[in-house]
C-alpha cells in the first residue's frame, strides 16, 4: 500500500483532507475522514476517506465490481495518509 506523506506546499495540514487537497489538486472531490484513501483515478480523480482499513477495503470491492461512474477505468486503489511528517516535498 503506497503511504502519501510529502506534497509540494510548505503548510502543515490538520487533517487528510485538507492535506489530499493540497497534495491532489485535480481531485474533483474529497470526501470523509480516516487516514486510508480510496482513489479513483477514472478521468478526474475522486477521493474518498475512511478510518479504517476494511471499510476502505469494502468500498474498493463494491466500486472494483459495479464501477465508479461512466467514465469508469477500473483505476482504483487504496493508500494510507501520514500526517506525521513534518518534511513536505513531492512524493
Amino acid at each position: 500500500m503506497k503511504v502519501y506523506r510529502q506534497h509540494n506546499c510548505t503548510a502543515n495540514h490538520r487533517s487528510e483532507r485538507t492535506f489530499l487537497k493540497c497534495a491532489l489538486p485535480r481531485a474533483a472531490w474529497v470526501v470523509g475522514r480516516g487516514e486510508f484513501a480510496l482513489i479513483a483515478w477514472c478521468r478526474v480523480p475522486t477521493i474518498m476517506l475512511h478510518r479504517h482499513l476494511e471499510d476502505a477495503a469494502t468500498s474498493k470491492a463494491t466500486i472494483d465490481t459495479t464501477g465508479c461512474g461512466g467514465a469508469c477505468s477500473r483505476r482504483h486503489e487504496i493508500i494510507r495518509i501520514d500526517l506525521t511528517r513534518t518534511d513536505r516535498t513531492t512524493q
